[in-house]
């Protein structure tokens, strides 16, 4: 072949990525522009392509290359171009990571000199550092290739602008040159809805000379949302035949499930170093290096990106459009999604039903790191359904569920709480202050306020007069400024959080008859507050370490009860009667030392009770093996337990609630032995 039309490709033949997917597909590129395409050194070309991978530089012969092709170009004008896949420019201009290590162990000799002069040049001259998209290709491939042969299929998903269509267009790009019928609909679900079925077809298929005829076809349907209309286009098609290719991108992978995809590929944003080179040369049109780095607002910018590639390039031409953004301005352009960005989350938004929309916006305003499973207690306890909602927004890359906890990209949140803003509520300045108003409306519905950071003027009365009110978390920045209190709470809240309650009783007129929670741990309260109320609603109450509490007797009021934590209340002087709560099953009294006696408990109860000084149990009542054992391992000396009744109550093992401590001849001898000798040195009364 003559030299005229030939590229040599020097790449590391030891990565299969290389060898078997990147090389062949560029030579195959090459191809289709009628140029041929070499490995050898020994032909005649007139241009070379250097594939540097983390591996290049190896071995002696791959460092002996590169000195060759600058020699070349040296002597005769020899074109070079590279392209840097799973590496930056950086790595080999300044000797980073392995080309460093190799050359480092290599030692110092002319030669090393040589070969690192020939990679600082070679890797200045114009070249192409392979993208996140480039590194997803293999992956694409690996997938395809676990397929049987016949019509192929795979999904790509991910969340809103994180490059779900880049991916699908490199995939395209780079194998529809192996098909006799390619199609990529952009946008689909919009143009099927504004072009309708047979419109669309014709658009793109109305060239073909034989529609009946089977061939080897490539279809990529981009941004599908309703898996009928993908269905529906298909079916239209009779020309596929074995080998055929079809890929459909979405942000709701149930699609892809109802679509019969064989495969699905889940996007995921950009890594640190991705995400530093895009901005940088979006932003300044240069690689960004340890001689060159970013400045520190441009950082926040790229960490508030989160890996995600269309907001890194909407802020670096944000950046790029002024000549230095000052700390106010980088924070505006934080807390204000760029328009783009804006456009698709809500398109995303506006497809999901009321309680899924409802719930999403909980978890951005509220529940970010959260526990998966206490949040959806409290949205159940609010009106919705968490069981359903929760997993479409996993499914519609919204929410993300890490450790049993809520996750939401940075993009995401600003969006999704800038959709649920009060914007006519304005109560204090702080970013944290939020307020999550009824769908549709102006009223609010949810807040969260640090009150310790009001301004001057406010006065959290103004509260009481929120009739929508059903969700109120107040906390101080700073326990100690905690002067701020309400007089007068909503009748319609149904979760209160209120840490470090500054009065001695909750507002006489507060309304219970909706509540459910009862959040107030290291509070002021005394008690809770004066006479009868409704309290039908009430599941939890947590008033940990209020270490003034000195009676909880309203408690036995509260029939539908699940949970109390009075652990810590130091002063609390008794626990009320609350034989008649049948939906009790946790109680925790861990330190309350001044309780000097229990009544009666429903069977099904856990109680916790360490650091306690006990004189006398009321049976029955079950205990947990963990709670009885740090009963006779408490070292203060102090606890007087009416053994007398540890007969009767081992004879009743059918109401100990952990299986462990059922039936077990060990575990027994164990509680009784330590029971004797905590009894030895106790006076029994």
């Amino acid at each position: 072949m003559a030299g005229q039309t030939m590229v040599r490709i020097s790449f590391d033949s030891s990565e299969e990525r290389l060898r078997w997917s990147f090389v062949p597909h560029l030579s195959a590129a090459f191809g289709r522009k009628g140029i041929s395409v070499s490995t050898s050194m020994n032909d005649e070309f007139v241009a070379s392509l250097l594939v540097f991978s983390e591996n290049y530089v190896s071995s002696k012969e791959s460092l002996d290359e590169v000195v060759k092709t600058i020699q070349q170009r040296h002597d005769n004008g020899h074109m070079v171009a590279t392209v840097f896949y799973g590496v930056s420019r950086s790595d080999v201009q300044e000797l980073k990571g392995n080309f460093g290590k190799v050359l480092l162990e290599k030692g110092a000799s002319d030669q090393v000199t040589q070969w690192h002069n020939a990679l600082a040049e070679i890797a200045s001259l114009p070249g192409y550092e392979a993208s996140n998209t480039q590194r997803m290709l293999p992956a694409i491939e690996n997938l395809l290739c676990k397929q049987p042969w016949g019509v192929k299929s795979i999904g790509i998903c991910g969340m809103p602008s994180i490059g779900k269509t880049a991916l699908a267009k490199a995939v395209f790009d780079q194998m529809s040159g192996g098909y006799e019928v390619t199609c990529f609909v952009e946008n689909f679900h919009e143009a099927f809805h504004k072009k309708g079925l047979y419109g669309l077809l014709q658009e793109h298929f109305k060239n073909l000379p034989n529609k009946t005829l089977q061939q080897r076809v490539l279809v990529v349907l981009d941004d599908v949302r309703n898996h009928l209309d993908a269905e529906s286009f298909l079916a239209e098609l009779f020309l596929f035949s074995r080998g055929s290719l079809i890929i459909v991108t979405t942000r709701d992978e149930q699609v892809l499930s109802q679509c019969r995809v064989k495969q699905t590929y889940k996007v995921e944003g950009l890594n640190k170093q991705e995400s530093l080179q895009l901005f940088s040369l979006c932003a300044f049109e240069t690689n960004v290096t340890d001689k060159n780095p970013l400045p520190e607002l441009s950082m926040k910018l790229i960490e508030h990106a989160n890996g995600n590639p269309l907001a890194l390039r909407l802020y670096a031409e944000d950046l790029s459009s002024h000549k230095k953004l000052n700390q106010k301005e980088t924070l505006f352009l934080m807390q204000a999604p760029p328009h783009q960005i804006m456009k698709v989350v809500k398109s995303s938004y506006n497809a999901l039903s009321d309680n899924e929309k409802n719930i999403l916006v909980y978890i951005a305003y509220f529940f970010i790191g959260a526990n998966v499973d206490d949040v959806s207690k409290l949205l159940e306890d609010l009106g919705f359904f968490p069981d359903i909602g929760i997993g479409r927004l996993v499914e519609n890359s919204l929410v993300t569920i890490s450790e049993n906890r809520f996750e939401m990209h940075s993009m995401i949140e600003a969006v999704v709480r800038e959709i649920g803003r009060c914007h006519k509520f304005k109560i204090n300045k702080d970013s944290k202050t939020s307020f999550k108003c009824v769908l549709g409306t102006e009223d609010i519905e949810a807040m969260s306020l640090d009150a310790s950071n009001l301004n001057p003027d406010v006065k959290l009365s103004s509260l009481a007069y929120m009739y929508n009110l059903r969700f109120l978390k107040i906390y101080y920045s700073d326990p100690k400024n905690n002067r701020k209190a309400l007089e007068s709470l909503p009748c319609g809240l149904r979760l209160l959080h209120w840490e470090y309650y500054p009065l001695q009783s909750l507002p006489q007129d507060f309304n219970t008859s909706n509540l459910v929670e009862l959040n107030m741990p290291y509070s002021q309260l005394q008690r809770l507050w004066g006479g009868t109320k409704n309290l039908k609603m009430l599941k939890r109450i947590n008033l940990r370490h209020s270490e003034k509490l000195y009676e909880a007797e309203e408690l036995s009021e509260a029939l539908n009860l699940e949970q109390i934590d009075l652990s810590g209340c130091k002063n609390l002087q008794s626990f009320p009667a609350i034989h008649q709560l049948q939906k009790l099953q946790v109680v925790d009294l861990s330190g309350c030392t001044q309780i000097k006696s229990y009544p009666e408990f429903p069977s099904n109860v856990t109680l916790k009770f360490q650091g306690t000084t006990i004189k006398k149990f009321f049976p029955p009542v079950t205990f947990t093996i963990k709670s009885l054992l740090e009963l006779f391992d408490n070292p203060s000396g102090q606890q007087i337990f009416d053994f007398r009744k540890l007969g009767s109550f081992l004879s009743s093992q059918e109401r100990i609630t952990n299986p462990d401590m059922m039936e077990s001849p060990t575990i027994l001898a164990m509680i009784l032995q330590k029971a004797i000798k905590r009894t030895s040195s106790l006076q029994l009364k």
